[in-house]
């Protein structure tokens, strides 16, 4: 690094002390490059930890170690092309007639722990985040449809220790559920378009437990209340209404974690 910055120094002098100028590896250009390696090597020192990345582009079909899925019996869930407004998308969709429920969960767990990381914990951020397209949102079940973290895989929306979107009077909400008790957001996002949901869960400077919640990048609620602290699956459940079908179109969705990598 020394050597580097020494010749950097020469060329900008016009200065050629060692009388050994080589133009392969003490130009500007190539110092210049040099340097950008270098900041590049120790951008990645704290970059974010992929843990999990789903694009549905398996031309063989969901991957079965990764998922599990509970079908609709009247169309099987299918990984593919979506459609408008997901057109050009490789999705995940559940197709619903009235009366039926869908389910993709994965099969692996993540540690959630918001009030409990701290100096003594490797993991102190996490973040999910998914695209998401609902068609005919009013014929979904309020009740039970959940969209986010829970501790077992056939948890619903009724179900204790969620962190998760859900409906209220058909309308997108956040939920942070402990033992029961809940703390509610309500959002003003529309689910027939193509959205990016992301939930963010970590604890703040002041050891505060948090998760945030955020549509298309904006955030729209903040929970410090009634945070469950537990391994949580993955999990999308859809469950319909006798008043009609629904479509849902699951696209890419990513898990990363924040943490210092330490040479």
């Amino acid at each position: 690094m020394i050597g580097l910055l020494t010749r950097l120094l020469d060329r900008i002098m016009n200065q050629d002390r060692t009388h050994t100028f080589d133009r392969t590896t003490d130009s500007l250009e190539a110092i210049s490059n040099s340097i950008a390696l270098i900041i590049a090597i120790l951008g990645q020192m704290g970059a974010p930890e992929i843990q999990h990345y789903e694009g549905w582009q398996d031309e063989l079909g969901i991957d079965f170690t990764l998922w599990n899925l509970t079908h609709p019996a009247t169309v099987p869930t299918i990984r593919g092309a979506g459609v408008a407004p997901m057109a050009g998308d490789l999705v995940a969709t559940v197709d619903m007639a009235l009366n039926e429920t869908g389910r993709i969960v994965s099969t692996f767990r993540f540690p959630i722990n918001p009030d409990l990381w701290g100096i003594n914990s490797i993991l102190r951020l996490l973040h999910f985040e998914w695209e998401m397209a609902i068609q005919n949102p009013a014929n979904l079940d309020n009740a039970l449809t959940v969209w986010g973290l829970t501790p077992n895989q056939a948890d619903t929306r009724a179900s204790n220790n969620i962190i998760a979107f859900i409906q209220v009077a058909d309308a997108i909400n956040c939920v942070t559920d402990l033992a029961g008790v809940e703390t509610i957001t309500a959002t003003a996002t529309v689910q027939a378009n193509k959205n990016k949901y992301r939930i963010t869960i970590r604890q703040t400077a002041a050891l505060v437990g948090t998760v945030e919640f955020y549509v298309n990048e904006v955030l729209v609620a903040t929970h410090i209340t009634n945070l469950p602290d537990l391994p949580m699956y993955l999990n999308f459940f859809m469950d319909t209404e006798a008043t009609g079908g629904s479509v849902n179109q699951i696209g890419i969705n990513r898990i990363w974690t924040e943490d210092f990598q330490r040479p």
